[in-house]
């Protein structure tokens, strides 16, 4: 044995002892850790004494997908948020959870938790989803074991702030690259009259981050569909479908269905062949022809007159650009909107390949130019949203090079449109070089849209103004009876998208009708008041000149206050408290909106609580984990109110729990999931008669058909009762008398009224046909505890049964040369 081996034998034994001697903490060596330990004793030494220093629980890093490091948050939208985490000695079980988040208007805070399960030495990602009314620069999150008092591990999650309007653009490629990155600096990301210089104001100014994924075969896509509400477009280059497990896929297509942008990029790669039976095949608009080209300067000269280099300013005497020979005389006008035209030169011995692509039924193709048959891409909608195929690569070296990318990438790829001239002051009316152009609010840079979410804010009318509104033909030339009774619109969002705030239309609407269905009445000013007057009334004067004139003993007044007081206090709650006849009750409003031909649907519910004691709720949903619940706010909440804390788990079953009820009060919840329906309910087409088939289990009343292809050419046809599984032929149907049931004290028709007249009106949204209706009871799936002794409710149904096809990129609302309307005649 040589010394080296003498002197470390006391440690290897040690090491060895350890090793074998606690099957817990460690398993045998095997016949290779044994023939090291013979060989290397130096290498054993330094792990054994590197095992001895790691701690029980070791944090690597948090992250908010779908970014890699950037930890952005947008205020108000889901997120998810995964923390990388490592037990190094035992089975780790207890759970991941937040801080107390205070909510926005309520006097409540969340806990945002979820279980932990961790198998010993084996790094784990666990996820959770949250949502942030205000974002802070760090969330403590704790790692507790079971009925703890002190956490094992904390961890400062930093977080980062993404503006209300600011949308993401997530590319997945095969192979991580920079490609993209040059895309952070095109005019199409930023508005066009900012001041560059200050790096501050651009970054919060800037409508869109690119995300690019630094592990190309994992991206960090958040596998909860509601937590993609700040993504906006998805580029695929070339990513492999395998890379993107279950959860995500599905997470793509509802995201995809509720106004998501899908951009696949072509080019001489495999990209189209990859997704030919993958789960985004139903939904590609083209199919590969095998008619490629290669584009030379000459083929490309059509394109690159089409979209001419931006100018970041408006600067008076700005070069005119070249204008497109598919444009009438009478559209083209110059403008100082772009520079003049620049060719796409690509060297003779790489010129640009296009892949040749066959539209499929539905679908729109992009040409290349007025003259020529080729086309560089293929579009078709899916749901709100839409996808398009590009026949070649945009990082190709050629078109890099190229200054008009920059437009093209507006226009065509994410399809934003033209910012609109702002006037700055009487000169701006003589001459429109002296005007500015205005920033694009978030709805002008997304599609995505929560029926339930961005319904709009409330805004006020007159009665004329309502009687006006109401008055909308049917297909058989009849009005509607106006509700001259209601005086309150509401108008699409105009500021941000998908934003889950208590303070938008739908949740305030939903507010008021369950407070007045739910028969507790809040004492007014006028009785607080009266109690008051009657109460110093009676213990001052009245008190006094009993006791001094009618028992002859002004002392017993002392006497008798506090006895009044107490009188007083009891007279008080009989006369404000009120007998419903039941313990605890709970009232629900669902909204179910979906696409025809989808399965997949997003379910909506407004709750409210009753209960005659002190009761802390769980409301859970055991089959399914995309569900999301809060309170919501019911507008009442006073200043220095005790604050209650309730908590969020989103794993294993998603559940509110310990939800505050106080005695004989009224409290609201709010919820959303992504549900899969038995059935589709779908417009078909035979021997030019038009037909909804209900394929779901559930029979739809009061069905009332919308085309809403234009704001003043909206037309509504009342289908009656569509029975499951039925098929009715659109005509119109004279609607019989209301059949009273437990809903109508909450007011179904009135949100029926509001969902039919509910209107964005943007190019995208062109040529909608939308059903609307009901059914008397609230959708499955909920469970309440302590249960309640009456349970009502209604589900609304908003079907978007048709789209019409995606805007075209050379309309005005793309591009501002063709605007011909007060501001922009000077362009």
């Amino acid at each position: 044995m040589t010394s080296t081996a003498r002197r470390l034998a006391p440690t290897l034994l040690t090491a060895l002892v350890c090793l074998v001697g606690s099957a817990v903490r460690a398993q045998l060596p095997d016949s290779e850790e044994r023939l090291k330990i013979l060989t290397d004793p130096e290498s054993i030494k330094k792990k054994f004494e590197k095992e001895k220093t790691r701690p029980p629980l070791e944090v690597f890093r948090s992250q908010i997908t779908p970014f890699d490091v950037l930890p952005f948050v947008k205020a108000n939208h889901w997120s998810t948020i995964n923390l990388e985490v490592r037990s190094n000695y035992v089975d780790y079980v207890g759970s991941l959870q937040t801080m107390p988040v205070p909510m926005l208007g309520l006097p409540q805070e969340i806990i945002y938790r979820r279980e932990v399960r961790l198998a010993k030495a084996q790094q784990s990602r666990l996820g959770m989803q949250l949502l942030l009314p205000k974002v802070p620069k760090e969330l403590t999150l704790e790692l507790i074991p079971p009925d703890a008092i002190r956490a094992d591990e904390v961890w400062p999650a930093s977080l980062r702030v993404l503006e209300p309007h600011q949308m993401l653009i997530v590319v997945l490629m095969k192979e991580t690259s920079d490609a993209y990155a040059p895309w952070n600096k095109f005019q199409a990301l930023y508005p066009n009259d900012m001041d560059r210089g200050d790096a501050l104001a651009v970054d919060k100014l800037r409508y869109y981050r690119l995300v690019l994924p630094m592990n190309a075969e994992k991206p960090p896509l958040s596998p909860h569909p509601l937590t993609w509400t700040t993504i906006s477009h998805v580029i695929w280059d070339g990513q492999t479908p395998d890379a993107l497990n279950s959860g995500q896929q599905q997470a793509m297509l509802d995201w995809l269905h509720w106004g998501g942008q899908l951009v696949i990029v072509g080019g001489p790669g495999p990209s189209f062949s990859l997704l030919k039976d993958s789960f985004l095949s139903p939904y590609l608009p083209a199919e590969p022809s095998g008619e490629n080209a290669l584009l030379s300067r000459e083929d490309l000269l059509p394109m690159a007159r089409d979209y001419p280099p931006p100018a970041s300013t408006v600067v008076p005497g700005l070069e005119e650009e070249a204008q497109s020979p598919y444009l009438p005389p009478a559209a083209r006008t110059p403008g100082r909107r772009y520079r003049s035209a620049a060719s796409i030169n690509p060297p003779k011995a790489r010129p640009v390949f296009l892949a040749g692509l066959k539209p499929n039924l539905g679908a729109i193709g992009i040409p290349l130019g007025e003259s020529s048959s080729r086309l560089i891409g293929v579009e078709r909608r899916v749901g709100r949203g839409r996808v398009l195929m590009l026949g070649f690569s945009p990082t190709d070296p050629s078109l890099t090079a190229w200054s008009g990318l920059d437009t093209f990438v507006r226009r065509v790829i994410l399809r934003r449109p033209e910012e609109s001239r702002v006037p700055l002051g009487a000169l701006a009316r003589k001459n429109v070089n002296d005007a500015r152009f205005g920033p694009l609010p978030g709805p002008d840079l997304s599609w995505v849209r929560y029926f339930s979410r961005d319904m709009g804010l409330p805004v006020v009318r007159t009665k004329p103004e309502l009687a006006a509104k109401s008055a909308v033909p049917s297909s058989s030339g009849t009005s509607p009876e106006p509700d001259l009774d209601e005086d309150t619109h509401y108008e699409p969002p105009d500021a941000a998208v998908a934003e889950w705030l208590d303070a938008s239309a739908l949740p305030r609407l939903c507010r008021d009708v369950l407070e007045e269905a739910s028969g507790i009445k809040v004492p007014g000013a006028s009785f607080v008041l009266k109690v008051v007057l009657a109460y110093l009334l009676a213990l001052v004067p009245l008190n006094w000149l009993i006791c001094r004139y009618v028992f002859g003993r002004r002392e017993l007044a002392w006497v008798v206050a506090p006895v009044l007081s107490l009188a007083f206090a009891v007279g008080v709650e009989r006369a404000a408290a009120y007998d419903i006849g039941y313990n605890s009750a709970c009232d629900e409003i669902d909204v179910v909106e979906t696409f025809g031909e989808y399965p997949r649907a997003h379910v909506s519910r407004f709750a409210s609580l009753f209960t005659t004691g002190r009761t802390r709720f769980t409301i859970s949903y055991p089959d399914n984990p995309t569900a999301l619940a809060l309170p919501l706010d019911t507008g009442r909440s006073l200043r220095g109110e005790d604050v209650s804390t309730s908590s969020w788990q989103s794993f294993p079953v998603p559940a509110l729990e310990g939800f505050l009820v106080q005695p004989r009060s009224l409290a609201m919840f709010r919820a959303e999931e992504m549900l899969t329906l038995d059935g589709s309910i779908t417009l078909t087409t035979a021997e030019g008669k038009r037909s909804i088939v209900n394929g779901s289990s559930l029979p739809l009343q009061d069905a009332v058909l919308v085309d809403v292809s234009a704001p003043r050419n909206r037309r509504e046809t009342y289908l009656g009762t569509i029975s499951p599984g039925a098929t009715v032929e659109v005509s119109d149907r004279p609607k019989p008398p209301p059949s009273g049931t437990p809903a109508d004290a909450l007011r179904p028709q009135k949100f029926l009224r509001e969902f039919r007249n509910v209107q964005e009106d943007r190019p995208e949204n062109k040529g909608e046909l939308r059903l609307v209706a009901w059914t008397p009871h609230p959708m499955t799936g909920q469970n309440i505890e302590p249960a309640v002794d009456r349970r009502r409710g209604f589900t609304a149904f908003v079907v978007h049964l048709r789209h019409g096809p995606p805007p075209p990129p050379d309309g005005p609302h793309y591009d501002g040369r063709l605007r011909r309307d007060g501001a922009e005649a000077g362009n």
